[in-house]
């Protein structure tokens, strides 16, 4: 799909049942293989303080719809 706002949404299918967190430094992560994502070309370290910090907030602007990410 890309990163940031689509025009479209598709539901993408997940793996039924082989999802599972993992620890990482005594912390919980997400499995990589069934968290839906992508990484962001327009976002750089450079503009982190315009861009992911800024106020107001970010992933509201270039969330897909809830209709979307809850049944994913």
């Amino acid at each position: 799909m890309g990163a940031g706002p689509q025009t479209t949404y598709t539901v993408q299918q997940q793996p039924a049942g082989s999802c599972h967190y993992r620890i990482d430094r005594g912390e919980p992560l997400e499995d990589p293989a069934c968290t839906p994502g992508a990484i962001s070309p327009a976002v750089t370290q450079a503009n982190l303080a315009s861009t992911i910090c800024s106020k107001g907030g970010y992933t509201k602007n270039i969330r897909p719809p809830e209709a979307i990410t809850r049944k994913e």
